[in-house]
């Protein structure tokens, strides 16, 4: 069976492509994760379009039947660079759209706060849609927050620090949900959640991500074998190594590729 392929600016991704195995156990990953290039959140619309759209087209041409752009600051700023390099034939789900469309759902009318990468609030994606859906958006980019939790300081002094600089002033107190708008942080979506008040609903995006991608293919979602997946990184380092556990949730093996090195 062809694979669907998963792509993040490094690791973090691991989140949506753990919440896809878990939805379509019997459909093989191809994971790709720009740790060479990573974060995202700090590059320019034109660099993320250049690495984004490479990535795409590489999966496309391993023969991965699907893209997921599992990344906030790619969806935000490369969406049509990806449909571009890897065709109409191929489908592509991002991590935006299958969360705005939730939220119009569970929360009609209602005021939405979203957290995420400086490229990812800069590109005012997420203010849009939920405009256009009738929502009511609080946005504000938390740029220390990604590259924190890559390098391993989640749910300990760092995290807690950063988050107390970033909601601690209550600017989130009276909307109705919080968006997680990187694909980072649902690993600290308890700590997150512990500095909002009770009323406010943290949403799980992976999850609704991984329902956009089974919808696609209904007749997969249900398998009595898990597939066997590939994780491919642009710069492999111990510390990647170890990373990818938090992320995915089990031990993985992952691969160098040598994509930008072609």
């Amino acid at each position: 069976m062809r694979p669907i392929g998963v792509f993040d600016s490094g690791i973090g991704g691991l989140t949506v492509a753990r919440a896809v195995a878990d939805r379509m156990t019997g459909s093989p990953l191809l994971y790709f994760g720009d740790t060479a290039h990573l974060p995202y959140g700090e590059k320019s619309p034109v660099l993320i379009r250049h690495y984004a759209s490479r990535i795409s087209h590489h999966l496309r041409d391993q023969g991965c039947r699907a893209i997921v752009v599992a990344c906030n600051s790619a969806s935000s700023n490369a969406l049509d660079a990806v449909r571009d390099a890897v065709g109409p034939d191929i489908p592509v789900v991002d991590v935006v759209q299958p969360v705005v469309a939730h939220l119009a759902d569970r929360w009609p009318g209602g005021r939405i706060g979203v957290i995420g990468t400086r490229a990812t609030i800069e590109s005012g994606l997420y203010q849009r849609l939920m405009a256009a859906k009738g929502l009511e958006a609080m946005a504000r980019a938390t740029p220390l927050l990604a590259s924190a939790i890559e390098e391993g300081f989640h749910q300990g002094a760092v995290s807690e620090a950063l988050l107390e600089a970033y909601l601690g002033d209550g600017g989130f107190d009276d909307v109705d949900a919080l968006v997680l708008g990187c694909t980072h942080y649902p690993l600290i979506a308890d700590q997150i959640a512990r500095h909002l008040p009770p009323h406010v609903h943290v949403v799980n995006s992976p999850d609704l991500v991984a329902e956009a991608v089974a919808s696609l293919f209904p007749e997969e979602v249900k398998a009595d074998a898990a597939a066997e997946h590939r994780f491919l990184v642009s710069d492999w380092t111990d510390s990647f190594a170890l990373g990818a556990r938090r992320f995915f949730g089990e031990s993985i093996r992952l691969e160098a590729s040598d994509l930008w090195r072609s």
